[in-house]
């Protein structure tokens, strides 16, 4: 990094906080800031605008109670680095410029910079004015601009408290910007163009609480001359506040439900009230406020005329005909407890179809390789699937957002000819053909959040279900389950299962040994069951007695082995994190940050990143107040790991 990049000096820097954390010198590429942590401090000091933040304030933004023994050398560390990204040319020993040290803290000082949250602030307050003074369409573009500067949720993946406050405090703005631009659609009315109306839906689907919003989508349902599903929102949506809350719709809501039923039951959409302010209230706590927009009379058909419907989607010849059943994704891995989380993924999935409710269950099923994330969202497929009469769609997104649109598109009916070219498209035709369909889409090994959210389906009615080895997928309203290891009963049925019943007499202490040293692991299970299938000879209790190199070589079978999983996500780590896994692999039981940094010789907060990674890739399992364990298959296969190169 070169002052001729314009980083020297640190003018005009663009940073990005409505998303990912980035930032960028003005038409250059994006700069490398270094781990979450080290962004998240980062982030503090830039919102500090220049101001001194003592390094109290710095580690309760950073870890808030729970502040680890080294942490003032941590924020030196990231501090270290961040001076030199934004003075690489400062000479040995000079002063820092930019971020200064200050009493018992630091101050960052940069020339300039543009905030995007900055933008977007400035963008609701000009198009609040522009409403104050009657220039609807005006305060609709102003919104539109500022909403189009997110990129996702704020600060995303950033810990601390600090961001955590940012975030909640910056996606209330959002949403209440989201309304309000509903809102001046509806006064201006755009909410007779069909997409308009879809998108609030959808919307008001991800915020079922949201009164306001389900107010708008009430509204504009009843000027669609759609009554009666604008009366059954009111209705879902007391169901969900009286089981969510405990609580009843609100004085606002409730009257317009009630304004709206008299209206259908004369028999007409009704007329504006003369002298109604049109523009929104500002909206109390909890998002009770609704629109005082008035129902505005649909336009009337002429005489002898079909009426105009909305123009019909992509269907295939017999849009409603369920799908045709798929392969499954996993091999057939016997399945066996988990009644805990398939009761809890069922009652999520089949809540909004069974009750017709404008939401879309999401559950994202996290875990180690080889935990069974893919057999349970199978089998809790098969147990929901009458609550989905048009089918299961599967898809993996390991090949890119685009090839499995394709898939999916081409399993609803579309010819592969006919499958647009690029991810937008390609989105849009997915969710117009999910569009009346009640379809449950698993999403099998997912590994970013880009790449997952297009496949997420839109649609009242519909539901998906997601598995991911990492733990760092950002999906709103997503139900996020960890899949933990098999109780031993569960564990003896799995081994038993994949054994089959031909097995000496006898046998049932050495199993229970056996299913013991696969600690719970059903690939591990199922692949020592399978080698025993494959060898009645082979005496259980050898398997159960062999060392652990021994015990790993021999858990493989039908293609499938315990180490090619594990293989698979150690290549897939950075050098700094592989020599941690090699590392750390000597901890007998549970181990802290401190411990980690001593045995690999890294830095605390090198050592900070390389665990996250450990974990994103789920070979490592996060325990409580701070440690960390591995499964015991992992600890062995991290043991034989060859040491990586220092690179």
């Amino acid at each position: 990094m070169t002052q001729e990049q314009g980083v020297g000096d640190a003018a005009g820097l663009r940073f990005r906080m409505l998303g990912p954390m980035t930032a960028r010198v003005p038409g250059g590429a994006p700069l490398p800031l270094g781990s979450n942590q080290q962004r998240a401090l980062l982030a503090v000091l830039l919102l500090r605008r220049g101001r001194a933040a003592p390094m109290a304030e710095l580690q309760d933004a950073l870890w808030g109670e729970r502040v680890p023994p080294r942490a003032v050398g941590t924020l030196r560390t990231y501090v270290s680095r961040l001076r030199s990204l934004f003075e690489p040319d400062r000479p040995a020993r000079a002063p820092a410029r930019l971020l200064l040290s200050a009493p018992d803290g630091y101050a960052l000082r940069l020339r300039h910079p543009v905030l995007d949250m900055d933008q977007f602030e400035r963008g609701l307050a000009d198009a609040a004015r522009l409403r104050t003074a009657g220039d609807t369409r005006a305060a609709y573009r102003t919104l539109g601009d500022a909403l189009g500067l997110w990129a996702g949720t704020p600060f995303a993946g950033l810990p601390g408290p600090y961001a955590e406050g940012q975030r909640d405090r910056l996606t209330e703005l959002w949403l209440t910007a989201r309304e309000d631009h509903f809102h001046s659609a509806l006064e201006l009315g755009l909410d007779r163009d069909i997409a308009a109306v879809a998108a609030l839906r959808a919307f008001a689907a991800e915020h079922p609480l949201r009164e306001r919003t389900q107010a708008l989508l009430m509204l504009a349902l009843h000027r669609a001359g759609r009554s009666g599903e604008a009366l059954a929102v009111y209705e879902v949506t007391r169901k969900i506040l009286d089981l969510e809350l405990g609580v009843p719709p609100g004085p606002e809501l409730a009257a317009l439900h009630r304004r709206l039923r008299s209206t259908a039951a004369a028999g007409g959409p009704g007329a504006p009230r003369p002298g109604t302010d049109p523009r929104p209230a500002a909206a109390p706590a909890r998002g009770r406020a609704t629109p005082s927009v008035t129902p505005r009379a649909a336009p009337a058909p002429a005489p002898g005329s079909t009426p105009a419907g909305p123009p019909a989607p992509y269907a295939p010849a017999e849009p409603s005909a369920p799908l045709a059943p798929l392969a499954p994704l996993a091999p057939a891995v016997p399945f066996a407890g988990r009644a805990a989380e398939t009761g809890l993924l069922a009652r999520l999935l089949t809540g909004g179809a069974d009750a017709g409710a404008d939401a879309v269950p999401v559950a994202v099923l996290t875990g180690m390789p080889g935990i069974g994330k893919t057999t349970l969202a199978e089998h809790v497929a098969e147990q929901v699937r009458g609550s989905f009469p048009d089918g299961v769609l599967r898809a993996c997104p390991r090949g890119g957002a685009a090839e499995a649109l394709a898939r999916l598109v081409r399993a609803l009916g579309v010819p592969g000819r006919e499958v647009p070219d690029g991810l937008e498209a390609r989105a849009a035709l997915y969710r117009s053909l999910l569009a009346g369909r009640r379809v449950l889409t698993l999403l099998d090994d997912a590994h970013d959040t880009a790449g997952l959210l297009p496949l997420l389906p839109g649609t009242p009615g519909c539901a998906a279900l997601v598995t991911s080895t990492g733990r760092g997928l950002l999906v709103p309203g997503a139900l996020l389950v960890d899949v933990g290891e098999l109780d031993g009963a569960a564990a003896l049925r799995v081994l038993a299962a994949a054994a089959g019943p031909v097995r000496p007499a006898g046998e049932h202490a050495a199993l229970r040994a056996l299913a013991d040293r696969c600690s719970g692991l059903p690939l591990a299970l199922y692949l020592a069951g399978r080698r025993l299938s494959l060898d009645p000879a082979l005496p259980a209790a050898a398997l159960a007695s062999a060392d652990g190199p021994r015990l790993l070589a021999a858990l493989r079978a039908d293609g499938l082995a315990v180490e090619d999983r594990l293989r698979r996500c150690r290549s897939r780590l950075t050098p700094a994190a592989a020599r941690a896994f090699r590392a750390t692999a000597a901890a007998p039981d549970a181990f802290g940050h401190a411990w980690a940094a001593d045995v690999t010789g890294a830095s605390e907060a090198g050592t900070a990143d390389a665990l996250d990674e450990l974990v994103d890739s789920g070979l490592l399992q996060p325990g409580a107040s701070g440690s960390y364990r591995y499964h015991p298959l992992v600890r062995e296969f991290a043991r034989q790991a060859p040491a990586p190169s220092a690179r």
